[in-house]
């Protein structure tokens, strides 16, 4: 039975139970038989909502979520980490909680409690969100009213210090790679600005060294093993070869065989980076085995592979290359993606100067004696 409760203020709060028998508001009013009606109104959805099935609203969340786990449409890699976000996170505090027993408080809780137990930023973004989406699908099958975890603010994560190489720091870790091999891979990488991803999945039918260009087209994905469609932003792009990178991709030979499945096309051709025994170039590996002792002995600090994307960044920027031309090659959609490397660019102190300076751009301004003549003419009449 819906009732209205008097508030200090003089003004009047619609009451009503849910399913579940706890006290919700349907809002304040100036009127109490206006906070009524809205209560009545509300308490009567809540009941609509479960018509059809009076015993989902209280289905412990693991259950719905079982059910409703297949019917998403991710890519297999974000379905690996999703389970382990719902087995290490979310099981943990809601599989026994019944669907309609979450509360907006209880999630927010939830968030800081992991951030209190030393759970990263990002993970409880990605954590809430999960929960988020499963009870959308909840409010989509008339389960829930509405959705409790719906637009929680999060603290957001820290900016993270992007890392950039000098030259001089960059020679030094080329030098103790073990081979030419490992030199030609690291320096595509950081001549180019691609992803280890695009790197690891180029294929040779992608490399045009006649007008020096790459075509980054597909993406290795090293959590599934397949080569996949460019992931990040749908947008394809050519990016230039430096003449050395030409010259050093023309000896590469070619009779290597890609043997990996493509879940979006053909294969083509082989890959232009394979490893001794000829296979796909893992990240995991590579990096453990070859990059990281390399930087150690080169003494040049922490330093990860991904950091020479943001190396190429950085040299173009500070070469007097355009923000938007940057962006452009890094396969960037939004302009914000690229303004965190906005700092390196400098500013064009000599144009603006000499704009100012101009005779263009800067006032003409009185002469000292002719101020003075003007004022002698004013104080004349």
């Amino acid at each position: 039975m819906a009732w209205a409760e008097k508030l200090p203020s003089g003004r009047y709060r619609g009451m009503f139970r849910d399913a579940l028998g706890r006290r919700r508001s349907a809002g304040t009013f100036t009127h109490k038989p206006r906070a009524e009606r809205a209560a009545a109104a509300r308490e009567e959805q809540a009941r609509r909502s479960i018509f059809a099935d009076s015993e989902a609203y209280r289905r412990p969340w693991g259950e719905w979520c079982d059910e409703w786990w297949p019917t998403r449409e991710v890519e297999a890699s974000t379905e690996i980490v999703d389970a382990g976000r719902r087995r290490v996170h979310l099981d943990p505090r809601w599989a026994t909680v019944p669907v309609g027993a979450i509360r907006r408080h209880d999630v927010k809780e939830w968030a800081a409690s992991m951030r209190r137990a030393g759970v990263g930023p990002g993970t409880v973004q990605h954590a809430v969100h999960l929960l988020s989406a499963s009870l959308n699908a909840a409010v989509d099958n008339e389960i829930i009213e509405s959705n409790p975890a719906s637009r929680i603010k999060l603290p957001g994560s820290a900016q993270a210090q992007e890392r950039y190489l000098t030259l001089e720091e960059y020679a030094a870790v080329v030098e103790e790679l073990p081979t030419s091999y490992d030199q030609l891979l690291v320096e595509m990488l950081a001549y180019t600005g691609l992803r280890w991803g695009e790197v690891a999945g180029l294929h040779w039918n992608r490399v045009d060294l006649g007008r020096g260009l790459v075509r980054v087209v597909e993406t290795y994905d090293e959590r599934s093993g397949v080569i996949k469609a460019y992931p990040k932003s749908r947008r394809l792009r050519s990016v230039p070869l430096t003449r050395r990178l030409v010259t050093q991709l023309a000896e590469v030979d070619r009779t290597s065989e890609c043997g990996l499945q493509h879940k979006v096309g053909v294969c083509r051709s082989g890959l232009v980076f394979t490893s001794d025994e000829g296979n796909v170039v893992r990240n995991s590996n590579w990096s453990s085995r070859v990059w990281r002792p390399a930087v150690e002995r080169a003494a040049i600090g922490h330093c990860r592979i991904h950091d020479l994307r943001h190396t190429y960044a950085s040299w173009l920027l500070q070469a007097g290359r355009p923000l938007a031309e940057v962006g452009q090659l890094l396969g960037h959609v939004s302009p914000a993606t690229t303004q965190r490397y906005a700092h390196l660019a400098e500013a064009p102190y000599d144009a603006v100067l000499a704009a100012l300076e101009s005779g263009v751009a800067a006032p003409r301004l009185p002469h000292v004696d002719e101020v003075g003549a003007r004022d002698v003419e004013v104080q004349g009449l």
